[in-house]
């Protein structure tokens, strides 16, 4: 029996023609888009393009953890019923806590390319990952502020919701906790507009907030959704951690299943993210601007975004 030709293309991967050379980009998704039509879009864009993401999080990720691995190979004695013995345990604390803000330092300076290239992939620029990280580098420093600048954002306000929810007694954890979603929904597309818009950090903050305001529980509906698919990939890599772990008395063995478990999460993290929150923020410069219909109208829009400012 022939199989019709049509099922031969579509088993094809999406990323190549019949003549198997690289078929040229589809059009972006500029319409507005449901939740689930949302993270399909994301979800197309990452596995057509996993190979960047993979390697931009495995260049930026590995090197911290080995440098903790290493670190702690040299400090750790042995293990005895799940405590670590070591020669001097506060300044073995003190080290490791701060190689760990380092990697987390890292963590957020990976999302950042990341996000950088899923908002030029999704409007059809051909990105390698070493071109995006040397369009990213320029202004590196200025989203490490951006994040440092939300993190304040983040802190004032987890002041001033305590503050409120002391008169409440339990009440208040709900006053806490809502308002913390609130401002992480408000301000999680501030990471995509600062590389798509070429803004500064402060504008990019209030970009944020300006396209989900009247669309908040869409955001919010698509935020929970991908930490959902997260957390559960993350939770089970947790409960895999600690079931193996606890059976291990060998400090080699204990530092390669505790770190690349870690390591393994962190990065399955960030490359899940970061294309789901850029597919949000185009949503909403589509539903809040018309951003499809200025494309429609200036079609030039889409070949280079606007040069970047400084702070």
């Amino acid at each position: 029996m022939v199989r019709p030709a049509t099922n031969l293309l579509q088993e094809m991967t999406p990323d190549m023609t019949p003549d198997n050379t690289p078929a040229e980009p589809a059009p972006p998704d500029l319409r507005p888009l449901g939740v689930g039509e949302i993270l399909d879009a994301a979800f197309r864009m990452l596995r057509q393009n996993f190979g960047a993401y993979l390697r931009i999080g495995v260049w930026f990720l590995t090197l911290p953890v080995v440098l903790l691995g290493v670190y702690m190979a040299s400090q750790i004695l042995f293990i005895r019923d799940d405590f670590i013995f070591v020669e001097d345990p506060d300044t073995y604390e003190v080290a490791a806590f701060a190689l760990g803000m380092i990697a987390r330092f890292i963590q957020i300076l990976c999302f950042g390319v990341l996000v950088h290239l899923s908002t030029r992939l999704y409007m059809n620029h051909r990105e390698t990952a070493g071109s995006i990280i040397r369009l990213s580098g320029k202004r590196l420093a200025s989203f490490f502020g951006l994040t440092i600048l939300l993190g304040l954002y983040a802190f004032g306000v987890l002041i001033v919701a305590s503050m409120l929810a002391v008169p409440l007694g339990l009440l208040g954890v709900v006053v806490i906790l809502a308002a913390l979603v609130g401002w992480a929904t408000y301000y999680s597309l501030a990471a995509p507009a600062f590389w798509h818009e070429g803004i500064r950090v402060g504008k990019a903050i209030g970009r944020s907030a300006a396209l989900v305001r009247n669309r908040f529980w869409q955001v919010f509906s698509s935020l929970v959704v991908a930490f959902i698919i997260v957390g559960v990939f993350t939770v089970g890599l947790g409960a895999l951690l600690l079931t193996v772990v606890f059976q291990v008395e060998s400090k080699l063995p204990y530092i390669v299943l505790t770190l690349g478990l870690e390591y393994i999460g962190n990065l399955v993290s960030i490359i899940t993210l970061a294309p789901i929150v850029t597919v949000v923020y185009f949503d909403g410069l589509v539903r809040k601007e018309g951003y499809d219909m200025k494309l429609k109208l200036d079609p030039e829009q889409t070949d280079e975004p606007p040069p970047p400012v400084p702070w």
